[in-house]
């Protein structure tokens, strides 16, 4: 059943989950308190976020809890170190290394550009859509983000070294210009000059389009990259030469969905 869903998908009121809800909701989901076998990425960082080294085990995590994002936010903005609360203390100090790797990321050329989830708000007997919002995304939305990605690029890394031909990896090809053309013509009439040849220039000219009178205008233009970039792939890493490896979007030489 699974592979004939291949997906997950998303609706109004509900989600139809690819996988059985005993998995996804449970046996394969950490809780607090409760021990969970995993496959680990272990990284020795320094509080400047430089890796120091790296390791991969069969692992037994116990959570010390389990907190909804909104939860993990009030962590992260309370005064101080959190010292005296474990949990308070761990959120904190990963939300410090994820911002530093995320700048690390855009400095390399990492794009952001957006793509608004919205949530609706539904008639209780009806259940008829009343209102509509826009799902709004936390810091602590990012700290799991910007680990997950890391754990990506590392096991790509692993997996490379070890079966060069092999390895299912995922790749983001550079976007072409036709896909852009009309989006930079539009961008042109306003004053702007998209750059595409690498995400690097992509993001720097998109942090430029900045109009004054209009703060919505930057959103619309990362809106409409977003529908301009190729669509990523997965493919076999002996099916295209290293240099067509590159995921664009992430100026990541290697990435994998680990």
């Amino acid at each position: 059943e699974a592979a004939n869903r291949s997906t997950s998908t998303y609706l109004v009121d509900k989600r139809l989950d690819m996988l059985p809800k005993l998995l996804t909701t449970d046996l394969c989901s950490l809780k607090g308190n409760v021990d969970r076998y995993a496959f680990s990425v272990l990284w020795e960082v320094t509080p400047d976020a430089h890796i120091v080294d790296v390791d991969f085990k069969k692992t037994i995590i116990h959570s010390i809890a389990a907190l909804t994002y909104q939860q993990a936010q009030g962590h992260i903005d309370l005064p101080g170190d959190g010292a005296n609360d474990p949990a308070v203390s761990a959120v904190k100090r990963l939300a410090s290394l994820a911002r530093q790797f995320r700048k690390i990321r855009i400095d390399a050329g990492a794009l952001t550009l957006a793509s608004p989830e919205v949530k609706f708000t539904l008639d209780t007997e009806s259940l008829n859509p009343t209102d509509v919002q826009s799902y709004a995304l936390l810091e602590a939305n990012a700290l799991v983000e910007e680990f997950m990605l890391l754990a990506n690029v590392t096991v790509g890394k692993k997996i490379l070294r070890h079966y060069p031909t092999l390895s299912i990896l995922r790749r983001h090809p550079r976007p072409t210009r036709s896909n852009f053309a009309a989006l930079t013509s539009k961008a042109q009439s306003r004053g702007f000059t998209l750059a595409i040849d690498t995400s690097k220039q992509l993001a720097d000219s998109l942090d430029l389009a900045v109009l004054p009178s209009d703060p919505y205008f930057n959103k619309l233009l990362r809106i409409l990259a977003t529908r301009c970039v190729q669509p990523a792939q997965y493919f076999c890493s002996g099916e295209y030469p290293a240099k067509e490896w590159h995921h664009y979007g992430l100026a990541a030489p290697v990435y994998t969905h680990f």
